[in-house]
């Protein structure tokens, strides 16, 4: 995505403790084409009516080259879940490291925070909402890309605000962090679940109104 990327082809995010980790460069790519191919499914697809064989073939692999990577389906989806979540991670480390350097961006820091979640909406509409059908299925927290992970990364970028405003610190982290959440949250809803697409330029005055609000609550 535009907003959100993961520089390199390596790194805990690809296998976690969900595949082994394949060894040479070629498998490597392999890997990242099923990743790909299924998340270009999910724009159009639910994640249960996409099968493995759509993988496959969108792929341009086998059958068999996929069960040697993945144990089943689920398997590839925690690997999408764990991109997505480092990919948040990074992106506010990004922008953490920018303020860093640039103090006057800070005020504008909650825009360019909603113009984030709002590209992140848009663009992983279909991975997003497999993997909060896949949560909530799961009964567990194992899923976690858009959730602890998400809230721990607001949480490290609320600090930061927090410690470099006035304006900021006089609200406080937490508060700075569960707002960043909630405006995450709405963004979702519309976009992700909406029934009718917003213009984004209203979308974005919305969801930093609402920023604002939930700082004054």
């Amino acid at each position: 995505m535009t907003a959100m990327s993961v520089s390199g082809g390596e790194g805990q995010w690809l296998y976690g403790k969900w595949v082994q980790a394949p060894m040479q460069g070629r498998s490597r790519r392999s890997f990242m084409r099923f990743l790909e191919a299924a998340e270009g499914l999910l724009k159009g697809k639910h994640w249960h009516e996409v099968s493995v064989h759509e993988i496959v073939r969108e792929a341009e692999a086998s059958v068999g080259s996929f069960y040697n990577r993945f144990s089943d389906k689920a398997a590839l989806l925690h690997c999408l879940d764990d991109r997505l979540g480092l990919e948040c991670e990074l992106t506010l480390e990004s922008l953490e490291g920018e303020l860093a350097h640039h103090p006057a961006l800070v005020d504008d820091a909650p825009g360019i925070i909603v113009s984030v979640l709002i590209r992140l909406c848009e663009e992983r509409r279909g991975i997003i909402r497999a993997l909060d059908l896949a949560h909530k299925m799961s009964g567990d927290d194992s899923f976690e890309g858009l959730g602890l992970r998400f809230d721990n990364a607001a949480s490290r970028f609320a600090t930061h605000l927090a410690s470099c405003s006035e304006r900021f610190h006089a609200v406080g982290a937490e508060k700075i962090a569960r707002a960043f959440k909630e405006t995450f949250w709405l963004a979702r809803e519309q976009l992700v679940y909406g029934a009718h697409e917003e213009d984004e330029r209203r979308l974005h005055s919305t969801l930093l109104r609402h920023f604002e609000a939930s700082l004054s609550a």
